[in-house]
């Protein structure tokens, strides 16, 4: 059994953690609140992709939507926050996982269709960036083998876990720009394995919206959506 740590180990830990920091150019987040007229809000200069790597995978579920733009050199970028969590963000991505669930018939354990959230792959030919969609549908391994075991030649290309590639790639944007999000949509469709992109962004509520059928005015709070979806 493992001690507790100690108020001696929680202190050592800082001290590290802030030495890595020191030594390494990593994103800052910002220490006030961010707000959607701030986005994109740059938060790093002449990253690298694995300062950047290290970075999501410690701040990926900090609420924050993050964009790396790779500099001319290639090796190096630059880091924005791009969009922030909200309530009706995470619903509309439960909602979207709850649909891509239904083919699978109520089986929970190892389904044929594998539906997670914010799954880290790689950004095509983004020399080794990660990034994470909103919700993703994969297939399960029953179905097709992790990429170290396919026998297609060239090898498929797999998840940062080494699981198969995601066919379908879903982005929910709020704070983030249309254009941002169409661009981030046509990187996915850069990657072959990548059947479709479903992108929907959440706009502001629009006062005294009216109901088509009955004409009946809608509550304020209620936020328009408008749909993308990208194929091969």
């Amino acid at each position: 059994m493992s001690r507790a740590r100690t108020s001696g180990d929680i202190w050592w830990a800082r001290i590290f953690d802030r030495l890595d920091e020191f030594l390494h150019n990593y994103p800052k987040l910002p220490k006030n609140s961010v707000t959607e007229s701030s986005l994109p809000l740059h938060i790093g200069s002449k990253v690298t992709i694995n300062n950047y790597n290290t970075f999501l995978h410690n701040y990926g579920s900090s609420g924050y939507k993050f964009r790396f733009q790779l500099n001319s050199d290639n090796t190096t970028g630059e880091v924005y926050i791009i969009d922030m969590a909200s309530h009706v963000h995470e619903r509309i991505t439960t909602l979207l996982q709850d649909y891509f669930k239904v083919p699978n018939n109520g089986v929970f354990i190892n389904p044929p269709i594998l539906v997670d959230g914010q799954v880290l792959h790689y950004v095509p030919r983004g020399n080794g960036v990660e990034v994470a969609p909103d919700a993703c549908v994969s297939p399960g391994v029953a179905f097709v083998p992790k990429p170290t075991a396919s026998t297609v030649i060239p090898r498929p290309p797999g998840n940062t876990c080494g699981n198969p590639h995601a066919r379908i790639m879903c982005e929910v944007a709020v704070g983030q720009s249309v254009g941002e999000l169409g661009r981030k949509c046509l990187s996915w469709m850069r990657e072959p394995y990548v059947r479709a992109v479903i992108s929907i962004k959440i706009l502001e509520p629009r006062l005294n919206m009216q109901e088509p059928t009955t004409g009946q005015t809608l509550p304020s709070r209620n936020a328009s959506t408008t749909l993308g979806f990208w194929e091969y």
